[in-house]
């Protein structure tokens, strides 16, 4: 009879410490703060390189041959939750009449082929109160990276925006299906 009783107690002594650690592993992991996920369509493609390009007085200076040849290849992602509209900055003695403006979409990314010397954005976001919209600093809401060495099929050089807004799986796949070609 007594081992009967020993035996209870060692087995209600057993319960009362092992149902508070079970239900604690249980219930730990639902009280822990949720995990957030940084956004993966962020992270420039492979090989984009974080270079070639400046942010100087609130704009985006695009350099291309600073690095690599004269024709190269932008990414560029808009990391904010608002549109922003890219605006050339020409010169004025400039003899050229078409600029190369675009409009990315929150957290989306462009890709820009260009053979300039140099290219200069200014970055808006809509403002009903003003036709360019509000000025904002590039540094702030794009992320940029380039393929400065890129070999292109004969007749995709030049200066055009080859993916205006999407995705980067998008605009990956556009630039391999236009032939472009990152070294």
């Amino acid at each position: 009879m007594k081992n009967n009783k020993n035996t209870e107690i060692l087995l209600v002594f057993i319960m009362a410490l092992w149902v508070p650690i079970v239900s604690m592993a249980v219930v730990k992991p639902l009280l822990k703060a949720p995990k957030t996920f940084k956004d993966e369509g962020d992270k420039s493609p492979l090989g984009c390189k974080d270079l070639g390009y400046r942010f100087d007085l609130k704009t985006l200076k695009l350099l291309p041959e600073e690095v690599g040849l004269p024709q190269s290849l932008y990414f560029i992602f808009n990391e904010r939750s608002e549109s922003v509209n890219l605006y050339q900055m020409l010169k004025n003695d400039s003899t050229r009449s078409m600029y190369l403006n675009n409009v990315i979409t929150p957290r989306q990314w462009a890709v820009l082929s260009t053979s300039e010397k140099k290219l200069q954005y200014i970055c808006t976001v809509n403002d009903p109160k003003q036709s360019y919209g509000k000025i904002v600093d590039c540094a702030e809401s794009l992320k940029v990276c380039e393929y400065a060495r890129v070999k292109y099929g004969m007749n995709n050089g030049g200066n055009y925006w080859l993916v205006k807004s999407s995705s980067r799986g998008a605009a990956v796949d556009a630039v391999l299906h236009y032939g472009i070609i990152p070294r």
